[in-house]
């Protein structure tokens, strides 16, 4: 430092000294260059040219002082309990706890609850109480970097463990993680062995077994997929990706919603917030992207009835972030996406990529009104009532199968982008002799009207066509015209009546040279029922792209 700091340096300290003798009737005490009121409450004042300690000083109160006030994803935010609502395509249960955006008015309050900020004031040559500047809540804002502010992963309402066995259930921010444990005590929890046996673990599995056993399952693999959802919806916040949870019945009534109140109700201690898709890919994109914003940690998409895709939900089951733009902002953020998602629907039909992102449950009461069935106990509020055994029971699992080494499991392959979920969830059950979970899911490929219509087109143009390249051009002619073109010339009625339905199936509109080109591109080298299109040159008259259908060796 210059002489001249210094000079300057000592200037300010006795300015400051002069100013706080005369404060009137109030001692303070100085530490580490930081004022102090008696209570403990730290003192900014708000002189000129010192905005850059003035900024420190607030970051430093609010540290001490705000409990809810966390660094989340590039944004200042706090957790807070929500009253119950409907908005938005979105419903809340009273109590849910979600993540509110701090703005500048809103850090004013916080800022001026969190410190003592004085003002000098020249009539009275003193120091007088004001709110923070809001000038200074906004230039503590625009820093975009809090380093003093404890950075937040996610919030759990339930105990949880990390990939090594650590298990998380004191109530606070746990700083290796950035979880932040926000439930009160939990009657009827205590925390499970360190290590659990094997023998531990099968009685706690019981414990889960009993709970859904009035559901109808149409196969064990359903059950142990309901203890899959269990599990995942208690350990989704340190799992970078996890499937989403399927559940599926031929009628309403047969318990579809009940299965998703139970994962949320152990999971956060409360029913699960629902989402509307809404009419349209992009409108349901809009309303899981501003979900995912708020942080809520299970997310019911209820009684879907139109296909369940998009490019949103398959990145959120597979990637630990998502890059969205907040309604009303102009920058982009990163946004965790580890929320347990369970979509629900009758008949609920699965397509394109997000059919190996799914665990799929299956229900079947075999009953015309299934609602009328009668029960000798309210499943939820069984749940409600042992939430704290049943979480000891989950977790359990998990930590008796590290315990052990994480053995290896004959015959079960890993399920690729998921290698935590597999190992945490997935993997302990089988090796407790359950079914594998996924099992029902594998029905989901078969089912899928995409590739029904791949493997009907493919199959018909490879018996009017053989491998010949044609156009898509020359396709769609050779389907949609009763003759005289030349690409008919070879087909008989059936083949070109059964070309047609599989043209009309892949475009889902009239069949044009267009939409089946752009289908063939996104259908190119891909392998069905050892069939594959493969691009073949193009037709030099009008330079289109020429397309054959091959079997593969």
């Amino acid at each position: 430092m210059s002489n001249l700091e210094d000079r300057g340096a000592a200037a300010l300290d006795k300015l400051a000294t002069k100013k706080k003798s005369r404060s009137k009737g109030l001692h303070l005490v100085k530490s580490r260059g930081a004022t102090f009121n008696p209570s403990g409450k730290r003192v900014i004042r708000h002189d000129p040219g010192r905005l850059p300690d003035i900024l420190d000083q607030l970051g430093a109160a609010l540290a001490e002082n705000c409990e809810s006030l966390f660094s989340y994803t590039g944004r200042l935010v706090r957790v807070y309990a929500a009253p119950e609502s409907a908005s938005g395509g979105v419903h809340r249960p009273r109590g849910a706890l979600v993540l509110h955006p701090v703005d500048g008015s809103h850090l004013t309050e916080l800022a001026t609850a969190a410190a003592i900020h004085e003002r000098y004031d020249a009539r009275s040559e003193g120091y007088k109480p004001c709110d923070c500047p809001r000038r200074v809540a906004d230039a503590y804002l625009a820093r975009g970097n809090w380093l003093e502010q404890r950075a937040l992963a996610g919030f759990i309402e339930a105990p949880t463990i990390t990939p090594d066995g650590r298990l998380i259930h004191e109530p606070g921010h746990d700083s290796e993680t950035g979880l932040y444990q926000a439930s009160a005590a939990i009657p009827g929890w205590s925390a499970p062995p360190a290590k659990p046996t094997r023998a531990d673990a099968q009685a706690a599995l019981n414990v889960l077994l009993v709970l859904v056993k009035d559901f109808p399952f149409v196969a064990d693999e359903d059950r142990a997929a309901v203890v899959t959802g269990i599990l995942t919806g208690l350990l989704r916040r340190v799992l970078p990706a996890s499937p989403v949870i399927a559940v599926t019945a031929p009628t309403p009534g047969t318990g579809k919603t009940l299965i998703a109140e139970t994962f949320a109700i152990i999971a956060t201690g409360r029913r699960a917030s629902v989402l509307s898709l809404g009419h349209d890919d992009a409108e349901a994109e809009k309303r899981l992207a501003g979900v995912l914003l708020a942080g809520d940690a299970v997310i019911a998409l209820d009684n879907i009835e139109r296909p369940l895709k998009g490019d949103l939900l398959c990145q959120v089951a597979t990637q630990q972030f998502v890059r969205l733009r907040p309604l009303g902002a102009s920058g982009m953020l990163s946004i965790p996406t580890h929320a347990l998602i369970v979509a629900t629907g009758n008949n609920l039909s699965i397509v394109g990529d997000l059919k190996r992102r799914v665990a799929l449950i299956r229900l079947d009461a075999g009953q015309e009104r299934p609602e009328q069935r009668t029960f000798k106990r309210d499943h939820l509020q069984d749940v409600f009532e042992r939430r704290g055994e049943l979480i000891r029971a989950a977790l359990t699992l998990p930590l008796a199968y590290l315990a052990a080494g994480s053995p290896a499991i004959d015959g079960l392959h890993p399920l690729g982008g998921f290698e935590q979920w597999d190992r945490m969830v997935r993997r302990p059950l089988v090796w407790l002799g359950l079914p594998d979970p996924l099992k029902a899911s594998e029905g989901l490929r078969e089912q899928d009207p995409d590739l029904e219509g791949m493997r009907l087109l493919l199959g018909w143009w490879l018996a009017a066509f053989e491998s010949h390249p044609k156009t898509a051009a020359d396709v769609v002619a050779a389907g949609m015209s009763s003759g005289g073109f030349e690409a008919t010339d070879t087909l008989t009625v059936t083949q070109r009546n059964e070309l047609r339905d599989a043209l009309q199936l892949v475009c889902n509109e009239k069949p044009n040279a267009r939409r089946l080109g752009y289908w063939l591109r996104r259908h190119q080298n891909r392998i069905v029922d050892g069939m594959q299109v493969k691009q073949a040159g193009s037709d030099g008259r009008a330079r289109a792209v020429r397309w054959s259908v091959v079997r593969c060796e």
